[in-house]
This record gives structure tokens, C-alpha cells and sequence, in this order.
């Protein structure tokens, strides 16, 4: 097949990307060639580009200019060229790349073929589309909350955009009896609510803190779930954590350091837990696959996650929303027609 050429963001120095005509490499063993459909922006994107943070500022995935379609991760797309065993031409596929192959805010993507899910052609690209952050949400629960441990009473989350909205219907799923939805936009608890939020709380008007207790008698929430990606989101959640409670951060470094309420944890016998990356070394991708099945299912929605779809050649004010969360935006999608 000649080289194929196409469209393709490209971060050429920190905040900002421009849309360049560029040439896919030839593949390599077990790599597949995919005509993308549909990308979207994670959160962690947006600090990667931005760079503004200290962690980000310091994160050197790649030199500047960054490789063409990096750093999206997440895809649906048409298989157009495999040198894999595994697929074929005009195969339906989800992308889950791990470093190595984030290249989604491309209209072509190259990715080796343990990265990729085959697709059922029933449900939307959309609904496809958000597999890859429900894996990563499965994925996180079984360290949050691993399958051995109690069924909890209450659990929390602090920052309920897209992401958080998963974790908001997983925890319904795994049998909280209620759950607690706290962020900084009004439209997004709306949104909380519409999916199973018992209470949600809007900061800094209110206090998460007093909030968790009063739902609890006092008890404080058995899991709160970080998935903000701030500093501030993490500060609420260490105050909400109960008595041998978990605190599960999600959400991607700051700064370096911060502050931790040391003894409020210490009396509460609160554990600590990550989840950073781990879904795309799955064996099999399980997790991803999970959670194509709960989308098909109907177990868990997604309808109300990509609020804004914008085409290629304005990625940047695509980011633009997706940073300053304008319009009621959850999620942007990236189109390539």
C-alpha cells in the first residue's frame, strides 16, 4: 500500500497544537493501520498539552514537536491496512494505546494490535468511544474497591466529568447504596443526578466535607473516588474519607508535593490507593472488554458524556472547551469528516 497521508494534530511546544498534512509509516510485525472515526479528550490530555503544572511541565513523553496525533488515546476507527494476524481490512476497532502509540488526534493512527478491541457493528462510534475511559474506571476499581472487600454504604466522588461519571454509575453498579457527587460546575451535578447522584454538592459554595457527614450520621463516606486531576479535589476527598475508609485518586499529578491532612487520616485508619495506568497490560484487555459489554448491555450510560463534537482542523478550540469547561461541556469529541 503507498504511504498514506492525512491530517493530524501535532503539539509543536506546550499549549499549543496546529493541524498538519503528515505521512503515516510503513508498519511494522503485528501493527495495523486504523482510519479513525472518532477520538476524544481525556482530561490528562489537556494538562499534557497545556503543560502548566510542574508534573506536566517536567513529563517528556516525546520532544517537541510531538509526533503526529499525540497524545490521544482514545479512538474508534476502521482497520485499512494490518500487517496482524489478528485483524483485517474494514475491521471495526476500539484503540487503547498505551505511551508508545497515542497518536488518536490523527485521521490515520498506527498502533500494535494488542492496543485494539474488535467492534461489533451494532451502537454508535460514540458509544465505543467511551469504552476506553470505562476500562480504565473498571480497571481502577478493582484496586479502589477489589471484589473481597465488604459492600460498601456510601461512596463519593470529587469532579464528576466524564470519568467521574463512570465511577458514579460503577460504584451504583457494585452496590453502594448512595453516592455523593461533588464538583465546580452546576451542569455537570445536574448531569450527576440524572445518572444516580443521592447528593451532590457544589464547590466552593459548599462544603464537601459537611456534606459526606450529614448523608452519613457522621460516618464519612467508606470510599471516595479523586477524579479531578486537582490538588483541591484531593483535599475534599481526604476530609470525606470515614472511619477505615479507602481514598481512591484517579486523577494525575500537580505539583510534585502537597499537603496531607496527616492526623484526620491517621485516626480514621484511611487507606490510600492508586491506579495509575495497568488497564492496556491487562492480559487480554479485560477490563476494556468489560466495559464494552456493560455499554452494550445497557448496564451503564453514556449518552450524556459527549456533549461537544468538533472537527480536526479546530483542535485547539476544542481543548479550549475541554480546559475552561464552558457550555456544559462533559466531553469533546474530535470528527475527522
Amino acid at each position: 500500500m503507498p504511504h498514506v497521508r492525512g491530517e493530524a494534530a501535532v503539539l509543536v511546544e506546550p499549549g499549543r497544537l496546529e493541524v498538519e498534512e503528515v505521512t503515516f509509516r510503513d508498519l511494522a510485525e503485528d501493527e495495523v493501520l486504523v482510519r479513525n472515526t472518532l477520538a476524544a479528550i481525556c482530561g490528562s490530555d489537556v494538562h499534557r498539552v497545556r503543560a502548566e503544572s510542574p508534573f506536566f511541565r517536567d513529563m517528556r513523553d516525546h520532544p517537541y514537536p510531538c509526533p503526529a496525533g499525540y497524545p490521544g488515546h482514545e479512538a474508534v476507527g476502521e482497520v485499512v491496512e494490518s500487517r496482524s494476524g489478528r485483524f483485517s481490512p474494514g475491521d471495526l476497532v476500539l484503540t487503547v494505546p498505551n505511551h508508545a502509540y497515542m497518536a488518536s488526534f490523527a485521521r490515520y493512527q498506527t498502533i500494535a494490535d494488542r492496543f485494539l478491541l474488535p467492534l461489533r457493528d451494532t451502537g454508535s462510534p460514540a458509544m465505543h468511544l467511551m469504552a476506553q475511559q470505562l476500562g480504565t474506571v473498571v480497571f481502577a476499581l478493582k484496586r479502589f474497591w477489589p471484589e473481597h472487600v465488604p459492600e460498601g454504604r456510601t461512596a463519593a466522588v470529587v469532579g464528576v466529568g466524564s470519568a467521574g461519571l463512570l465511577f458514579l454509575q460503577m460504584l451504583r453498579h457494585r452496590g453502594f447504596e448512595q453516592v455523593v457527587a461533588v464538583d465546580l460546575e452546576p451542569g455537570r451535578l445536574a448531569v450527576a443526578r440524572s445518572l444516580g447522584a443521592d447528593v451532590t454538592v457544589l464547590v466552593p459554595g459548599s462544603s464537601a466535607e459537611e456534606a459526606v457527614m450529614e448523608a452519613t450520621g457522621g460516618r464519612g463516606a467508606d470510599l471516595v473516588v479523586e477524579a479531578a486531576g486537582t490538588d483541591g479535589a484531593r483535599e475534599h476527598a481526604m476530609r470525606m474519607v470515614g472511619q477505615h475508609g479507602r481514598l481512591g485518586f484517579f486523577g494525575m499529578p500537580e505539583a510534585y508535593d502537597m499537603s496531607i491532612p496527616y492526623a484526620h487520616l491517621f485516626v480514621r485508619n484511611a487507606q490510600l490507593i492508586h491506579a495509575v495506568g495497568g488497564a492496556q497490560l491487562e492480559p487480554g484487555l479485560v477490563s476494556f472488554r468489560t466495559a464494552l459489554d456493560l455499554i452494550g448491555d445497557g448496564a451503564i450510560r453514556v449518552d450524556d458524556h459527549l456533549t461537544h463534537t468538533i472537527g480536526i482542523k479546530d483542535i485547539a478550540g476544542a481543548f479550549e472547551l475541554a480546559h475552561t469547561r464552558r457550555d456544559d461541556v462533559v466531553k469533546v469529541a474530535i470528527s475527522f469528516d
